[in-house]
């Protein structure tokens, strides 16, 4: 076991910072209350207007008309303002990037902190149609007789010999969710010779002119071709990637060596430009996509305007260096939760790893094999299924009770929280101060962690003094929180490709294999990266790679070394292969089993991260103290509120200044600050507790949850993240990541 933290930061880091300030949030609620004039201003802003059209054209139209006066109805009024002033929370204080809302910048390592955002005019931008527009569209494309007899079909990527069967995946769109199911054919030298030929990707006569002979017309043969294709046994050169090209440039550049493809192409190009003109500012007019989903409309496929457009920023910093120090101070918070943070238990792939050795023991056996429920033996084990479908019965459903494997175990690490909670509450403290003497007796392991790790932190500044706000770090290459925006922003392209190179030079006995699946085509948006790897398993997703550097999931194999570690080998290069996903899927919701075994495979025999748990008593008190170790935060402070807490608030008919009376002797009494965050799964919105229409905002969001937590908001004081006249200040979040040096050692 390692002691010492053997984790280096990466010359370079990400800012990711909302479009507006919190200065802006925290003037405009500075009053009592907002006027309407005051909110009609705000939303003529060409910044806010586009941002809020991208997020939800129908709320845009609906406040266009009230700013018109077209609307008399108080009601509709009310819930109008609530659903503006959410948004303009949302675009001052939230990071994480989403549309217009905010965006992130590159930033190198130096000796002082300087993060200086420029004007939002000056920021870049990246617009693109969605890709649940795009599937639909290359799947009409496909249909369109003089296209199909063009273009080349390939294998689907899912098939597998089982007996005197092939199965594989196809899938179905039902009210734009994507459905999958297993298929099984009976295998002949027919199918054999097609899926043979195909694998670099054949014409539809080439493959028709394999079978036609004095046995097979020319009809007949034709037929059963048309049927492969329909049935989605061959697949064609437009379906769908998530990885390489974006999808929109990849349909184009198979249509332009096709003929008689000329007026689709002339509307993509129209098309492309107009989106590039848009990039050109942030502030468009509504009229500008209107005018692009008309052109949209004339390729001939159906789509919603609120999924057509796609838009990440790229901030644009005048100076954008975080200093050597904050890291330092990082990597001492990362060895404390790296103490804290107990070994991986029980989990899918630990159970699959028993059940495959008592089945098959040393052996070593086909992936597409073990995780067939009938012939292998799945992926999640113990469970009971209501259908009986091969490779998709072991999906994990929404809302299916399913054994957890976080079982409560009480630990050293919840008995040093849990005394030094008590102690807050005997001392009525704010804060729980933990020290080095708290957490003797506890290691630091650094040998289990993945090759990379990333953490995001948080510069804030509390009564004068800087602070570094860190929860967590961890996820299975430092690649994942990047591989999404590398197309619209080309340093952080190169920045994401030198973490995949230096994991690879950590590996070089192995392959090392992206994962390329599209579980959902508006997924795509999430998914879609560039290629960042030499080799890829694409599954149930067309790879833009060479067939040599395609690993197909015939092609793997599982065995267990010395009863501890999975070893899934490439027949063709008799390697050992380690799968990566990079990007941001919560890919254990509703997997196919393929898919989800090869990216639990990431992690396999690691904590996938470290970060603070508090324990078990965290949602059994009202409030929860900051805590925090030396210049670090590690938790801010929480508070779990209960729907009779709001109760005596809800259909008052008091006037404002009393109403506002009894928020200010409830926060008093709850030691609730002036800014807080309401935390409801991953979303965060920020209240202004002195503000009228924030407090109702706020309780119009929450007057009919039984339980709800808010949480103290950090950004209250001058920031570190400023405007160029530092005149305004800016919510932050720092993306550090962090390589294991003692795998380079021998280099």
């Amino acid at each position: 076991m390692t002691n010492e933290n053997t984790y280096c930061p990466f010359p370079n880091f990400v800012v990711r910072a909302p479009l507006l300030s919190f200065s802006f949030f925290e003037k405009l609620t500075s009053k009592q209350n907002i006027s309407d004039d005051e909110l009609k201003e705000l939303f003529n802003k060409a910044e806010i207007k586009e941002a809020i059209f991208l997020a939800t054209p129908i709320l845009f139209y609906e406040l266009q008309k009230w700013l018109d006066n077209k609307i008399e109805d108080n009601n509709k009024i009310d819930r109008l303002k609530y659903s503006l002033l959410k948004y303009i929370s949302r675009m001052s204080s939230r990071c994480t990037p989403f549309g217009l809302f905010a965006g992130c910048a590159v930033g190198e390592l130096g000796f002082t902190t300087s993060i200086i955002l420029d004007d939002i005019s000056t920021h870049s931008r990246h617009t693109r149609l969605d890709m649940n527009y795009l599937v639909g569209l290359s799947q009409n494309l496909v249909k369109q007789e003089n296209i199909k007899n063009q273009i080349l079909f390939f294998p689907n990527t899912s098939i597998y010999k089982s007996g005197n069967q092939l199965r594989y995946v196809e899938y179905e769109y039902v009210d734009s969710v994507r459905h999958h199911h297993v298929m099984a054919v009976e295998d002949s030298i027919y199918l054999q010779k097609i899926l043979k030929a195909s694998k670099r990707g054949m014409l539809m006569k080439d493959i028709i002119d394999l079978l036609v002979n004095d046995d097979n017309s020319l009809n007949e043969v034709t037929e059963f071709i048309e049927d492969l294709i329909l049935s989605q046994i061959l697949i064609s050169e437009l379906e769908p990637s998530a990885s390489g090209p974006e999808f929109l440039d990849h349909i184009k550049s198979v249509l332009i060596k096709l003929e008689g493809t000329q007026e689709q192409l002339e509307i993509i190009n129209y098309i492309e430009n107009e989106l590039i003109a848009l990039d050109g500012n942030i502030g468009n007019n509504a009229n500008d996509y209107i005018q692009i989903s008309n052109a949209v409309k004339k390729l001939g496929t159906d789509f919603d305007i609120k999924y057509l457009f796609q838009t990440d920023v790229i901030l644009k910093t005048k100076s954008n260096v975080l200093s050597h120090s904050v890291v330092d101070s990082v990597r001492k918070g990362m060895s404390i939760l790296n103490k804290i943070t107990l070994p991986p238990k029980e989990s899918f792939l630990s159970n699959f790893k028993e059940a495959f050795y008592e089945r098959f023991e040393d052996r070593e056996v086909r992936l597409s094999k073990v995780l067939d429920v009938e012939i292998g033996i799945g992926y999640i084990q113990n469970q009971d299924f209501l259908d009986n479908n091969p490779l998709i019965d072991d999906i994990i459903f929404s809302g299916r009770d399913l054994k957890s494997f976080t079982d409560i175990k009480w630990s050293q690490t919840y008995s040093i929280f849990y005394k030094k909670f008590l102690k807050s509450i005997s001392d009525n403290s704010f804060n729980i101060v933990l020290t080095d003497k708290d957490f003797e007796g506890l290691e630091e392991n650094w040998e289990d962690l993945p090759d990379t790790i990333s953490t995001m932190v948080e510069l804030v500044i509390i009564d004068g003094e800087e602070k570094v706000l860190i929860m967590d770090a961890g996820n299975s290459s430092s690649a994942n929180l990047f591989g999404r925006f590398c197309h619209g922003d080309s340093i952080l392209n190169e920045y994401t490709q030198r973490i995949t190179d230096l994991e690879k030079r950590m590996n070089k006995t192995k392959i090392l294999a992206e994962i390329n699946h599209l579980p959902e085509s508006r997924l795509g948006n999430v998914l879609l990266r560039p290629v960042l790897r030499d080799f890829e398993i694409p599954y149930l997703a067309k790879s833009n790679l060479s067939i040599e550097n395609q690993l197909n999931i015939e092609d793997l194999y599982i065995s267990i070394k010395n009863q501890k570690h999975i070893y899934l080998r490439s027949a063709t290069y008799d390697k050992e292969v380690l799968p990566y996903l990079s990007n941001s899927h919560n890919y254990s919701s509703n997997s196919l089993p393929i898919y989800h075994f090869l990216c639990d495979m990431q992690t396999q025999n690691k904590r996938a991260g470290i970060g603070i748990d508090l324990g078990p008593f965290v949602n059994d008190y009202d409030f929860i103290p900051r805590i925090e170790y030396k210049n670090l935060i590690f938790s801010p402070a929480i508070w779990n509120l209960r729907n009779s807490d709001i109760a005596p608030f809800l259909n008052l008919n008091e006037d404002d200044l009393t109403f506002m009376d009894k928020i200010k002797l409830f926060k008093k009494n709850k030691k609730i600050p002036k800014y807080i965050m309401f935390i409801e799964s991953d979303n965060q919105l920020l209240v202004n507790t002195d503000n009228l229409l924030s407090v109702k905002m706020f309780l119009q969001l929450v007057k009919n949850k039984q339980n709800f937590k808010i949480r103290e908001f950090l950004f209250c004081e001058k920031g570190i993240v400023r405007s160029s006249d530092n005149q305004e200040y800016y919510a932050n979040q720092i993306v550090l990541s962090f390589y294991n040096s003692s795998k380079l050692k021998n280099e």
